[in-house]
């Protein structure tokens, strides 16, 4: 006569076979919801040439056919001086025109916790990367702090 002792409960092994099945199957349900989960954007904040540095201003902007290239500002440079220090270069410019993002010089360094001398040193796109992802966190209603260790992203983009 065998011992039951040593045999293997099979109630036992299909009870916790079904349970992982079980959990495996939550575990599938709950990424299938998530690939069809729709995004949310929350909070905006943007810098368009023309003085639209929100939402409502690029809307605005759109809807009236808003020409923003414009000559560049004397503030920036200008094409004579440009001409001045280097007129080969300068001769293979094709235009004086262009789409300029209106008071870059504005940044609060210490607001970000940035000295001044390091905020001289940094891009002017890093700049305002900070500035305009900041302001999405405020349009959104979110404050930084409690948005640690959370999922949530901050989608950009930029360029020169």
């Amino acid at each position: 006569m065998s011992d039951m002792s040593q045999a293997p409960d099979r109630r036992a092994l299909l009870k916790d076979a079904l349970r992982a099945v079980e959990e495996m199957k939550a575990k599938l349900d709950a990424v299938e919801h998530a690939r069809h989960e729709p995004i949310a954007v929350i909070g905006v904040g943007c810098r368009f040439p023309g003085g639209a540095d929100s939402p409502e201003l690029l809307w605005r902007a759109l809807e009236q056919g808003v020409d923003a290239i414009t000559e560049v500002p004397e503030s920036r440079w200008t094409f004579e001086d440009y001409r001045r220090l280097n007129a080969e270069l300068a001769a293979k410019i094709p235009t004086q025109y262009g789409g300029f993002l209106n008071e870059i010089d504005r940044f609060d360094a210490g607001f970000f916790g940035i000295s001044g001398r390091e905020a001289l040193s940094l891009d002017p796109q890093q700049r305002l990367v900070l500035e305009v992802a900041w302001e999405a966190l405020e349009d959104a209603g979110q404050a930084p702090h409690t948005l640690r260790d959370t999922k949530g992203g901050v989608f950009l983009g930029i360029t020169t």
